[in-house]
């Protein structure tokens, strides 16, 4: 019967280590559980830039930015069409 897991084997520095320890006797679980718990988060969160890094490229292009002169032009002009909103 096939392994439904693969089995890798890293290093931690010693201190990794012994978080990973604590964190597996106060949970009640395996090391290999936290660690996987862990991976899995970081991925959740790689994804999640990716697409925040999406948007920016987007809106970027969209508002034509392509420095930060660009970036300061823009926020000047939102905040002065702003302004003139709230004092009509």
């Amino acid at each position: 019967m096939a392994r439904i897991t693969k089995i890798v084997n890293f290093s931690l520095t010693p201190e990794i280590y012994e978080q990973v320890n604590k964190l597996a006797k106060q949970r009640q679980i395996s090391r290999s559980q936290v660690l996987r718990e862990a991976l899995k988060q970081y991925f959740a969160s790689e994804r999640r830039w990716q697409q925040i890094r999406k948007w920016g490229e987007e809106t970027a292009k969209r508002l034509k930015i392509k420095n930060e002169d660009d970036v300061e032009r823009t926020i000047d002009e939102y905040r002065k069409e702003k302004s003139s909103k709230s004092s009509s």
